[in-house]
């Protein structure tokens, strides 16, 4: 009975790798460099990954000298099939919004920074290329009302930003913010204060000086005033009949037909004369909204300023500082000299001579 026994456990120790093989608990073989972390060649081969975990637990692909927790590194400068650029990490979620959740973001990789205190950064995007690119945004889609960067603060105190752009290059044509438009319906800067603030302010120095600011009313303000490269300020004004038969230049005066129209002048020493037609207003006032379109039918008319107008010298050759008045020639100016005439005839002082026919000069307007 005893030997039996014997017998018995050897036959089963025999049966036992034909078990374990049916199992597939067979031996796996191979060889590998300490710190890589493994992968199989076959079923039953291993070898070195291009993983690598440093003694400090930190994990590197592509790098045996990883220096955060994890550190993917690659030069790779092919591009993968149907792909535009060769890519070092690439998330990817097919999630979609569902009806659960339909106000919930699907993120495809966020960044957190999850100290209550301190300098920290969710995400830091880092380039050293010249015309290199630290974080780019992307949205690709033709159709709805994607963003292509979005930034956002909670915060209620202190100086807080949604968005934040710095030029740190003492010299050379820094910008801190860059904005564009390809699209003629397009806006390449777009400033909103919902409640009804401050819609965007302009400063210098550090710590910042206010100089410049728009509040929300569309109101300006401006510590240094404004430049424009027009030196007129000129009030948008309905023409009398076809806009195409007017000109810039052209000598204009209120129509007595209709409530705040204009037509141009044709009698001399007319009392009616209300300015010029602007060449390019440096200011131009008018009381259409902001988001309204102008009228088809309207001129900038020139009321200050200095603007070129089309003079003849009918009466005379023109002086520099003659004054001047409305002609017999439709739109045209002519110098003033019969003072019994000439209040509140007066459209302005020429800056410029004309001895003979017709031209164009620059006038100072000073309606009078």
């Amino acid at each position: 009975m005893k030997y039996k026994s014997i017998a018995i456990l050897i036959f089963c120790a025999s049966l036992a790798p034909t078990a374990l093989a049916q199992r597939g608990d067979e031996e796996i073989g191979g060889a590998g460099t300490p710190n890589f972390i493994a992968r199989f060649l076959s079923t039953h081969k291993i070898c070195n990954s291009n993983i690598f975990q440093s003694p400090s637990g930190n994990v590197g692909i592509g790098t045996t000298v990883p220096l955060f927790p994890l550190h993917v590194f690659s030069n790779n400068t092919f591009l993968p099939p149907g792909q535009d650029f060769p890519v070092t990490l690439f998330v990817e979620t097919d999630a979609s919004v569902n009806s659960v959740c339909a106000a919930c973001a699907i993120i495809g990789i966020e960044g957190l920074a999850g100290a209550n205190s301190g300098n920290v950064i969710g995400v830091d995007g880092v380039t050293f290329s010249p015309d290199g690119v630290g974080v780019l945004g992307n949205h690709p889609s033709p159709t709805g009302g994607g963003t292509g960067v979005a930034g956002l603060t909670n915060s209620t105190t202190a100086f807080t930003v949604g968005t934040s752009g710095t030029a740190l290059g003492t010299s050379g044509p820094g910008v801190g913010v860059f904005g564009q438009a390809w699209s003629p319906q397009g806006v390449a800067g777009l400033f909103a204060n919902v409640p009804g603030g401050d819609i965007i302010r302009g400063g210098v120095n550090q710590p910042e000086i206010t100089v410049f600011r728009v509040d929300g009313t569309g109101k300006v303000f401006a510590d240094g005033g404004f430049q424009p490269n027009g030196a007129d300020f000129a009030e948008s004004m309905e023409v009398e009949g076809d806009r195409s038969k007017y000109a810039a230049g052209d000598l204009l005066v209120i129509d007595p037909t209709a409530n705040r129209r204009v037509a141009l002048g044709q009698q001399p020493y007319s009392t009616l004369v209300a300015g010029i037609y602007s060449t390019k207003p440096g200011l131009l006032g008018t009381t259409r909204k902001v988001d309204e379109s102008a009228p088809q039918n309207e001129v900038p008319l020139a009321v200050v300023g200095i603007v070129p107008c089309k003079v003849t010298a009918e009466n005379g050759p023109i002086q520099i500082g003659d004054l001047l008045v409305t002609s017999s020639i439709p739109g045209h100016a002519m110098k003033g000299t019969d003072r019994s005439k000439m209040l509140g005839a007066v459209v302005g002082k020429a800056l410029e001579p004309l001895p003979q026919g017709t031209g164009v000069i620059q006038v100072l307007v000073t309606l009078q």
